[in-house]
């Protein structure tokens, strides 16, 4: 009998799988029967109703690649150096990023109109708040920012800035590239850090 660990498994490949597809279809919708095609398996086997649990399947592989990143750029730092890393992290430098940034712009556009995909989108953003909000209260104990950041909303705030910098880069890099996206953000990390602050301080 198949355990836990085979489970687990086997919803990775599904969400790997659906990751590669969507992607390939630059956010479109992927259908089950297209999963199960992929891996040679009949479609009554994947936990798959509809194109919208596909592109979540999807997202979640995503997030979890993220997730990884994120904390393996962070690891050994600290602070508004860490949260530098981790957030530049999420816009789309490189064509991995791309591929990441498009998928999330397919939730965003299926999240207006489908309420699975919404309420998956909410809880998936809240684990990334969490996340950064964390990070950002260390600075902030450390001395690292100016007296009047309101963490959530300063959580909040950068959030809402990675995206739209992320979907400029997508659809007008002849106006915006990654390049210059990045500088916009070290901007408003650096209009939040104290000017008499001694880096590495703890």
């Amino acid at each position: 009998m198949p355990g836990p660990k085979d489970a687990a498994h086997d919803q990775d490949r599904v969400r790997a799988a659906a990751f590669r597809l969507v992607s390939a279809k630059g956010g479109g919708a992927v259908e089950p029967e297209e999963v199960a095609a992929a891996l040679e398996c009949p479609p009554a086997e994947l936990d798959l109703a509809d194109a919208d649990d596909v592109l979540l399947a999807a997202v979640h592989w995503s997030h979890r690649r993220i997730a990884r990143r994120f904390f393996d750029l962070t690891a050994g730092r600290f602070g508004l150096d860490a949260l530098r890393a981790g957030l530049a992290d999420l816009l789309p430098l490189d064509e991995e990023r791309h591929r990441e940034s498009v998928l999330e712009a397919a939730v965003w556009h299926r999240s207006l109109v489908a309420p699975k995909v919404a309420e998956s989108n909410r809880r998936e953003r809240e684990d990334l708040s969490v996340i950064v909000r964390g990070v950002l209260r260390d600075a902030r104990d450390n001395g690292e920012l100016i007296d009047d950041v309101d963490v959530d909303r300063t959580t909040a705030e950068l959030l809402a800035m990675i995206d739209g910098l992320s979907l400029h880069v997508l659809l007008y890099p002849e106006r915006l590239n990654a390049t210059a996206a990045t500088r916009t953000l070290d901007a408003e990390l650096d209009r939040i850090t104290r000017s008499d602050r001694t880096p590495g301080t703890r």
